[in-house]
């Protein structure tokens, strides 16, 4: 019977690159499941408006727990979380309102009908901005609507939101702290 048999002293095995073609059959399945998970990832579509109510309404927004009447409040009406709650040209309306006897009176009118949301701050140097301290901790008081808080940050649009029907005055008081 005649054959070749290759021994393993002659550096040969007998499936050449057996090795190597596992490798780059791993390397290709990987290759391919993150073809498909960023590919996935790229062609989901964007998350749906919230569809708001048709008309308008009004709000009308009372401050209390100012501790002087220095500066101004500056307060913003958002629609939804683009923005909230520091603003970024985002917020559908906002006021820059004059503080007396420790109250402020904002009102917003022709207020789509929906969800919104509403922040405050007391701008006592009048500069616009909301001062903070060192460690990030705003100096100046603030507050949100449906007395929103939160430990480490402003609370999310979500914890802060309201409702307003077509044709209603929604009066609602925010406490600044």
């Amino acid at each position: 019977m005649s054959g070749s048999l290759i021994s393993a002293s002659e550096g040969k095995h007998p499936h050449p690159g057996y090795n190597a073609t596992m490798t780059v059959n791993h390397q290709r399945i990987a290759f391919v499941l993150l073809a498909v998970v960023l590919s996935a990832c790229a062609s989901a579509p964007p998350p749906t408006p919230e569809l708001r109510p048709a008309g308008h309404g009004r709000v009308e927004v009372t401050m209390t727990g100012f501790k002087d009447d220095e500066g101004q409040a500056l307060v913003a009406l958002f629609l939804d979380a683009g923005g909230w709650p520091d603003g970024d040209g985002a917020a559908f309306a906002t006021a820059v309102v004059p503080v007396s006897d420790g109250q402020a009176v904002a009102v917003f009118a022709e207020v789509p009908a929906g969800p919104f949301a509403v922040s405050v701050f007391h701008d006592t140097d009048g500069d616009q901005e909301l001062d903070s301290g060192a460690l990030g901790i705003p100096s100046e008081a603030y507050g949100f609507s449906a007395d929103a808080r939160d430990m480490f940050g402003p609370p999310d649009f979500d914890e802060a939101r309201l409702d307003l029907a077509a044709g209603e005055t929604k009066q609602i008081t925010i406490r600044v702290k």
